[in-house]
């Protein structure tokens, strides 16, 4: 359930810690470009799925967010300033004369209007055909948008004119993705975007999902205090063709990396299944987010209950130093094995369960407008996991 991001800006920021590897990617496998001194300014060239393409001196490479100091106010540049009368996700993106199209279509983009940043991505492209950052973005705000054909075009020129990994990446998985949705059909709502394969949904089973989409929409944004600006992209379709486009887990039932796809189950299933990926999406028009966040969250308010068993499996992991702080916690558990995913969200869901018993006074919707809260409860909820 991994959440994926494609932006860019050039505000400059410096590393946090001497000697910190610059690499030709974010995982442990990547091969070393360099080692950077601490306070070594480096610009950021873009970011896919938390990992930052940066310019450091000489050098080009990619560093996790927690490598550089200053990431945080970077982040909310980018999203943009939101007033606090209004619903999050939903503030408008200003476009003053001569205002740089990447800057503004990366804001659009974080607020969830791919669309929008399309059309201004592709004026740009007008005046700019070989511009292979412009066209990378596109391909982003294309494939967000669920115009994958569109995005596989974009990112197929962005590669041939400057070959990025990131890019090779989603040009990869949009190519996946557009192999296994042969066959799709597309029903569109009021705020979706259902795309459904025939061969295992009947048209009147496709309306009475998107009924339930809409009804699990409505719940969880008043829940949450976010709103989508544009339609949002969902995908079912059988459980074989799901784990072939998104290459996801064999214990995965349901992905968002800017469209919700989901693999076909019982209609009680569906719903929650639904709901947990709209909670993804609602969180994700808001900024970025721990996983213990995203999929405690998720687990609780698409109505899952963690069992006593479970409950005292996490705790003794817990008390027994077994567990890591809550705040350390990775930005994606798509690659755990079943056993380490299991205890992974009974944790994220024991840790929704403390908030709401805790901090139900300060409540969600006021932690989602103040994220700068969250490490302190985060380290409340650790203390009574381990007690």
């Amino acid at each position: 359930m991994g959440l994926l991001a494609f932006y860019l800006a050039s505000i400059l920021l410096t590393v946090r810690e001497d000697q910190t590897p610059l690499k030709t990617g974010c995982e442990e496998s990547d091969e070393l470009v360099a080692k950077v001194a601490a306070g070594t300014p480096v610009t950021v060239r873009f970011a896919l799925n938390g990992c930052y393409a940066v310019q450091a001196g000489d050098h080009k490479g990619y560093l996790a967010g927690t490598a550089l100091e200053g990431i945080d106010a970077w982040e909310a540049e980018r999203r943009g300033a939101r007033a606090l009368d209004t619903p999050v996700g939903a503030a408008p993106v200003a476009r003053p004369a001569g205002a740089d199209p990447l800057t503004v279509a990366s804001q659009l983009i974080a607020q969830g209007r791919p669309g929008e940043a399309l059309q201004l991505l592709e004026s740009a492209l007008l005046k700019a055909p070989r511009d292979p950052v412009l066209l990378a973005v596109a391909g982003m705000a294309a494939y967000r948008a669920g115009l994958t054909a569109r995005a596989i075009g974009y990112l197929k020129d962005a590669q041939e004119i400057r070959p990025e990994p990131s890019v090779a990446a989603l040009l990869a998985k949009a190519q996946q993705e557009a192999a296994a949705d042969q066959g799709i059909q597309t029903l569109e709502t009021t705020r979706f975007s259902l795309r459904y394969d025939p061969k295992v949904m009947t048209a009147d089973v496709a309306r009475q999902l998107a009924g339930v989409l809409e009804q699990e929409y409505t719940r969880i944004s008043f829940e949450l205090g976010c709103q989508t600006a544009e339609r949002l992209s969902a995908t079912a379709q059988s459980r074989d063709a799901y784990l072939r486009a998104t290459g996801a887990a064999e214990w995965s039932g349901g992905q968002f990396d800017g469209r919700i796809r989901v693999a076909v189950l019982e209609p009680g299933e569906m719903r929650k299944t639904f709901a947990h990926e709209l909670v993804h999406a609602c969180l994700a028009a808001t900024g970025r987010w721990p996983a213990w966040l995203h999929e405690g969250l998720a687990q609780r308010l698409s109505g899952e209950t963690l069992g006593a068993e479970m409950r005292e499996t996490v705790r003794a992991a817990a008390k027994g130093g077994q567990l890591p702080p809550l705040k350390k916690m990775s930005q994606t558990w798509a690659r755990l094995t079943p056993d380490h995913a299991r205890l992974a969200y009974g944790m994220a869901l024991y840790a929704a369960e403390l908030f709401f018993a805790h901090h139900q006074d300060f409540g969600i919707r006021t932690l989602v407008r103040n994220p700068e809260y969250l490490d302190r409860i985060a380290e409340d909820i650790d203390q009574r996991m381990r007690q």
